[in-house]
């Protein structure tokens, strides 16, 4: 029973490939590359990766392999800004940070002091530690947001995130 379930869930994988493959085929090869590329990472994350053995501290700043996302989202290997981290959880909240600083007019985006970096504020996720790589260094010397990048980040999670009162709304029901 248990050979026939192993073999209809390795159908169900290579004709998940396939599929993709279907796909890949009809976009920007150097895209196609990346994505599958990213794949094998993902899986290699998910299957042979241990968790950090360095402490992740909450306003450290770290090296995260976020991957090849969709639309917008930042990618790749890049700083990131941890928010929320605990020892006994295998998830933390972080902020991923460009690797330049974009002196852009968006209110949601913070230039950090510390570092020639942007906090992308709106781009708050919850990932997996499995992620985090290593913790950013300068000279020598773990890296943590100052107190002025706190205060700014915070008042812009709080534009961004914070719930507001849902407006009251009357249905006619004579129609």
């Amino acid at each position: 029973m248990n050979n026939i379930k192993n073999e209809e869930n390795l159908q169900k994988i290579y004709q998940n490939i396939n599929e993709s493959k279907k796909i890949l085929k009809c976009i920007n090869n150097h895209d196609a590359y990346e994505f599958s590329k990213w794949t094998f990472e993902k899986t290699k994350l998910r299957y042979n990766s241990k968790m950090p053995e360095f402490p992740i501290y909450n306003n450290f700043i770290y090296w995260c392999n976020l991957g090849i996302n969709i639309g917008s989202e930042q990618n790749k290997i890049r700083p990131v800004l941890i928010l929320r981290s605990s020892k006994k959880s295998n998830i933390c909240t972080i902020i991923p940070l460009t690797s330049k600083r974009i002196n852009d007019e968006y209110w949601y985006h913070v230039d950090l002091s510390i570092i020639d970096s942007t906090a992308l504020v709106e781009q708050l996720r919850v990932i997996s530690k499995l992620r985090i790589i290593k913790p950013y260094r300068k000279k020598g010397e773990m890296i943590v947001i100052s107190s002025e990048d706190f205060d700014s980040i915070n008042q812009q999670l709080e534009n961004l995130y914070r719930l507001k009162p849902l407006k009251q709304t009357y249905i006619d029901k004579t129609t």
